[in-house]
């Protein structure tokens, strides 16, 4: 009314969705950095780091579902040898 946009609950929504992905990407970074520096890493450090992993596909994949816009440009690619995103092969879908 009179010019003013009102936020709708599903951008509200979106912008919490895309907080948390962030949020988790920067765990991961961290932990990766933490592992690279470290010479003995504790079981749990690894499960911590592919439980994060697994959330922030999740997490990215509804996001992508939902179409949301990000308020700034990220960085979503860590580097080469993170395949947490790659599709499963055939043979990998049948375990």
């Amino acid at each position: 009314m009179f010019g003013r946009r009102k936020v709708t609950v599903q951008k509200m929504e979106d912008d919490r969705l895309l907080d948390n992905i962030h949020q988790i990407q920067q765990r991961i970074g961290n932990t990766q950095r933490m592992m690279n520096n470290s010479v003995d890493i504790d079981d749990t450090t690894r499960i911590r780091l592919k439980l994060d992993q697994l959330k922030y596909q999740f997490l990215y994949l509804e996001a992508r579902r939902r179409k949301a816009k990000a308020k700034a440009t990220t960085n979503i690619i860590f580097g080469d040898e993170d395949t947490f995103l790659k599709q499963p092969s055939r043979a990998e879908k049948h375990w």
